[in-house]
């Protein structure tokens, strides 16, 4: 008896002995002398939107590919598995370093993110449209695309 008491003497010490220990033994931690001077942006969901400077071309081009059967059919898809809440969604970009075209993206704008189901190409004057084949990384026109979609 008069063993175990002595043990359990030994390992309250030995605990006790030990907090002190890593009390006075923690690292000091410094503070950053720099400041944060020049906060110029705030990184906010809203500053990442893209507004198209031509509403009117932007209407005419959105227009004009709206008329596409194969977004009309992603238009109706997505209007039938949205409750009848979302259609097709396009985002349209500024002219390209080509500047003939505009790149117009076309897909579902879920909560979370967009989902791109085709990619455009707008030439800005004659309102000629090429779509991009992901597959063979082309720009096939309106005509050209279709025939490679294996639609029955």
């Amino acid at each position: 008896m008069r063993d175990i008491c002595f043990i359990l003497l030994l390992c309250l010490l030995a605990a006790c002995n030990n907090n002190d220990r890593t009390e006075k033994e923690k690292p000091v931690t410094k503070t950053d002398t720099l400041a944060v001077n020049n906060i110029s942006k705030i990184d906010t969901a809203s500053s990442y939107y893209h507004r198209f400077n031509d509403s009117a071309l932007e209407d005419r081009i959105t227009k004009a590919i709206m008329k596409l059967p194969f977004v009309k059919k992603a238009n109706a898809y997505i209007d039938s598995f949205s409750n009848h809440q979302h259609g097709i969604a396009f985002m349209v970009d500024s002219l390209g370093s080509d500047k003939n075209e505009i790149n117009v993206q076309a897909g579902y704008n879920g909560e979370t993110r967009f989902e791109i189901y085709y990619n455009f190409y707008v030439n800005p004057r004659t309102l000629e449209i090429k779509v991009l084949d992901v597959v063979n990384d082309k720009k096939l026109s309106v005509l050209e695309f279709m025939k490679t979609q294996h639609n029955p």
